[in-house]
């Protein structure tokens, strides 16, 4: 079993982490080894995918949130040089400028709402927010549109946190369901 505030591992019966000092809930009751449900939480326990990959994962999702403000830096540097005090079109232009400076507008909206979700993101995974694996999940089918870079980082993101297994984990990681175990089993 892992510390969920710091990775570290700890032995059955341990009370707190001593890495990072957090109290330590202790795990469900094993399953009867003739019920349904233990195939899938055995599984489920000794993959470990999200535990192993989230960090990584919520590193590229800033990576990625970075890069798209990096994006919107670039693209109001190039509206000003473009659309400054001296159009470079020349005659045709002042027709064509309103319909690009709206687009510019458009196209740096898009960046800043993405880059800021990205970061969201990226900080929930970080956090074990119950809310980012959803939030993941949303975001990488949005991304694998965007060839090559954001197809990977969707691919990646929907290994690790798609399937039901990683849901269960994740939800383990992010202490949901900890106050209902507490209460079950007072201590």
């Amino acid at each position: 079993m892992f510390c969920d505030g710091c990775g570290t591992p700890f032995a059955a019966g341990t009370s707190y982490c001593s890495s990072c000092g957090k109290q330590l809930t202790s795990a469900p009751a094993a399953p009867v080894a003739g019920s349904a449900a233990a195939p899938m939480t055995a599984r489920s326990a000794g993959d470990g995918r999200v535990r192993r990959n989230l960090s990584l994962l919520a590193g590229l999702w800033m990576a990625s949130g970075v890069l798209r403000l990096m994006g919107l830096g670039w693209l109001m540097i190039f509206r000003r040089m473009m659309f400054g005090s001296d159009w470079p079109l020349g005659n045709w232009g002042p027709s064509l400028r309103p319909f690009l400076l709206g687009g510019l507008l458009s196209g740096g909206i898009f960046l800043a709402l993405f880059g800021v979700v990205h970061l969201l993101l990226a900080w929930g995974l970080f956090e074990r927010q119950p809310w980012a694996r959803m939030l993941g999940i949303v975001l990488a089918f949005l991304a694998l549109i965007r060839i090559p870079f954001g197809t990977a980082l969707g691919i990646y993101t929907l290994w690790v946190l798609l399937p039901e297994s990683s849901g269960q984990e994740y939800d383990g990681l992010a202490g949901v369901g900890g106050q209902a175990n507490s209460a079950r089993n007072p201590v």
